[in-house]
């Protein structure tokens, strides 16, 4: 029974790339369809720029333009697996300042369990977790970044 046990968990560690990758495309992707659609139509960049100034930010629209780039650029990047971490990083303050600045406040639950539910529910967490995780797990070795360190000698990397 210990044999088979240790099979399966060998086998599914040889898989492990599957997910890794599937979840730093997919949210590539999802960031780069969000920074793109508010960069590109006028509607959605008016639209956050409203978000920023509710939120108290200053120079709304240098932000707009500047969370709007990041999260085109950056999800491209994770996309492609290129600068994965430094792209990871950067998505993952985006998402840090939105939870805080704007996404907490929308939390209306009462009781300690009840607030930490909704607030663990926002979608902005899990995907800070996702990018906390891509950034220290790297991109995978079906990446840019995996093609660069294989080809530049670099072992351990690609995992």
């Amino acid at each position: 029974m210990t044999h088979v046990i240790q099979s399966v968990l060998t086998m599914l560690r040889a898989g492990e790339w599957i997910p890794m990758t599937a979840a730093r495309v997919l949210i590539g992707i999802f960031f780069c369809i969000s920074g793109g659609t508010k960069l590109f139509v006028p509607a959605q960049f008016e639209l956050l720029e409203q978000t920023i100034v509710q939120s108290h930010i200053p120079f709304p629209h240098a932000n707009a333009l500047l969370v709007s780039t990041v999260e085109f650029a950056c999800g491209a990047g994770l996309a492609l697996g290129l600068l994965t971490p430094l792209c990871a990083a950067m998505l993952a303050v985006d998402m840090i300042v939105a939870i805080a600045t704007n996404r907490i406040h929308s939390i209306q639950a009462s009781g300690v369990l009840a607030w930490l539910d909704d607030f663990l529910y926002l979608p902005e967490v899990l995907y800070t977790l996702i990018l906390v995780w891509l950034i220290f797990s790297g991109p995978g070795r079906y990446s840019i970044d995996g093609l660069i360190a294989w080809r530049a000698g670099v072992f351990g990397v690609e995992r």
